[in-house]
């Protein structure tokens, strides 16, 4: 895990939308989606559930969120 997909995450988990999430971050939305899809599989949980409104953080996320911020 490293800085970038930390701040990615934490974007993320913030607006809970990644077009939101990519424009803060002034990268693509595939970038972001990219990034996220990365992290989920090096951790081996999902952090979001995504669908046409956007992304909720599932209970991993939210638990992770506050070392993610450490990190950052």
């Amino acid at each position: 895990m490293n800085q970038k997909q930390l701040q990615y995450f934490v974007t993320v988990y913030q607006t809970q939308n990644i077009k939101t999430a990519a424009d803060r971050l002034f990268v693509s939305r595939q970038g972001v989606s990219k990034v996220i899809r990365l992290l989920e599989e090096e951790l081996g949980q999902p952090l979001f559930v995504r669908s046409i409104k956007g992304v909720m953080p599932t209970d991993y996320a939210t638990i992770l969120l506050p070392h993610a911020k450490r990190g950052v």
